[in-house]
């Protein structure tokens, strides 16, 4: 290399040098963070420090732990025994023998964490925190997500995302459902309102275990009573799940023989608006066991008892698709793909729920995601139902076409049209050629409270599908008729002129 270029060469490194010097020089050192807290856990409650300075103490405001070791991550508890026996080790400090002012209190307060008499660090939580940390309840912890504060239970477990390449179907509801098993089946659901086939698989032998919530909202159903009284006389395990620190299992997923894996947003109930993947993968099968696994540790008694649900079978059938790709199967709420699914939209985000809520946690965040998805100009439709949730639902759309016509965005809400179906149940989200299915209702409980499953689909050709299907639920028709109840030959032809009048205008209008 010539001289001069050699020269040159040097001195554009030593710029480079230079400003990623600078950048690094102007990021500030963190002297001492708190890590995490858990304020209302009894006699073990604590909290847990980095520590990289002398002279740091923490407060509540009124008593002080001196921490006299630097570089070091560091537990405060209040009782080192009953940490002990709820953790399996011992914390660094017990705070009761320093200082036994230092009681976090159950309701709220904040945190401080100070080196050398200066603030370096703070949590505010309870009545005195916003956003996430201002939820509480006992054995909720308080810890740094990427930089920002979120809460878990102390017991929540944290099963990652399985993806596998499979070979499935996806089928849209209303329709029929058959299960076919030669072993074994672990049938999970929020509730369970049809007897479907489940009592003839036991009498071929098939062992079957079924997993659901113990205290729904409103109570059991008294249908789900009937239903398990038959199935136990086939010597069907039935498993009632109850905890504090999951609000509802919501989940509804089946395992088959160890392989084959069905993720639904139905209760088993096959007369709503409704989506169901089925799919072969043993990878994910075990995944999912893993989970009920974990899960039947919180194994109950069932609770009330409610008055009858009632469903009518419906008179139509929707569509089946086979597809080949991948999959990624997720539980809530220790992973939560869909806020990122929702914001990262370019081109096209549909969404198809029973109802949703734009608040987290005081916050706006779940407006701002959908916010997000119109600012980088992709398409946004957002399907509610417009049934069980019609009132709250009409209120929601029109605030989202208000700011749409405000702001300039692509978006625009509606009510779902029954067509054959009682309400629109499912939550369907379709993003730029992706798709993911879930048993999450939009709001709080579903993507944070509450025990779910989802999946996301990237198969362009199921997801054109749902997309399909999505369009077809947007437009407005006429809801289908059940001709078995027309009372007289007069009625029969009155409402087939109504119908070919209504038919009619529809043509002619497209």
């Amino acid at each position: 290399m010539p001289k001069r270029e050699l020269l040159l060469a040097l001195i554009f490194y030593f710029f480079v040098l230079f400003a990623v010097l600078s950048v690094v020089s102007c990021v500030p050192s963190v002297s001492a963070e708190i890590l995490e807290a858990c304020p209302n856990c009894g006699n073990y409650e604590y909290v847990k420090v980095k520590v990289t300075c002398d002279n740091a103490i923490l407060s509540d405001g009124e008593g002080k732990i001196p921490l006299n070791t630097k570089n070091e991550i560091l537990v405060v508890a209040k009782n080192a025994t009953e940490f002990y026996k709820r953790f399996g080790f011992y914390p660094d400090i017990e705070a009761q023998k320093i200082d036994r002012r230092f009681a976090l209190s159950n309701q709220g307060e904040e945190i401080f964490l100070l080196c050398s008499g200066t603030l370096e660090d703070e949590l505010a939580y309870g009545k005195s925190g916003s956003g996430l940390t201002s939820f509480r309840d006992r054995e909720v912890v308080y810890f740094r997500d990427d930089g920002s504060w979120d809460f878990r239970y102390a017991d929540w477990t944290s099963f990652e995302p399985i993806s596998d390449k499979v070979s499935g179907k996806i089928i849209v509801f209303p329709n029929e459902i058959e299960i076919n098993a030669e072993k074994n089946l672990v049938l999970v659901s929020y509730t369970l309102l049809e007897d479907l086939n489940l009592r003839e698989l036991a009498k071929k032998g098939i062992k079957i275990d079924i997993f659901l919530d113990s205290s729904p909202v409103g109570g059991i159903p008294l249908e789900e009573i009937e239903i398990l009284k038959d199935l136990k006389a086939e010597d069907v395990e039935v498993h009632f799940l109850d905890s504090n620190s999951y609000k509802n299992f919501h989940y509804k997923f089946a395992i088959i023989d160890g392989r084959k894996v069905i993720i639904t947003t139905e209760n088993w109930k096959t007369s709503n608006r409704g989506y169901m993947v089925e799919f072969e993968s043993e990878k994910i099968a075990k995944g999912l066991l893993d989970v009920i696994h974990s899960d039947s540790r919180y194994n109950s008694s069932p609770g009330k008892i409610s008055d009858l649900k009632g469903f009518k079978k419906s008179g139509i059938s929707g569509k089946e698709i086979e597809f080949e790709g991948e999959v990624e199967v997720f539980v809530l709420p220790d992973s939560n793909p869909i806020f990122g699914f929702i914001s990262s939209s370019k081109e096209e985000l549909l969404i198809e729920v029973p109802y949703m809520d734009l608040t987290w946690f005081g916050t706006d965040k779940l407006l701002n995601l959908i916010e997000n998805a119109c600012k980088n100009g992709s398409k946004v439709r957002i399907l509610l139902d417009s049934s069980y949730s019609k009132e709250r639902n009409e209120e929601l759309i029109s605030f989202l076409n208000e700011l749409s016509q405000r702001k300039g965005y692509d978006l625009k809400a509606k009510l779902i049209a029954l067509k054959g179906f009682e309400s629109l149940h499912g939550k369907m989200i379709y993003s730029d050629d992706k798709c993911l299915i879930t048993s999450a209702n939009f709001n709080e409980y579903g993507f944070k409270l509450n025990r779910e499953v989802g999946i996301v689909i990237k198969n362009k050709k199921a997801c054109e599908l749902l997309r399909n299907q999505f369009y077809e639920d947007w437009k407005d028709r006429f809801e289908v008729l059940d001709f078995t109840k027309i009372p007289s030959p007069f009625t029969y032809a009155v409402t087939i002129f109504s119908l070919s009048i209504a038919f009619l205008i529809r043509t002619l209008r497209s």
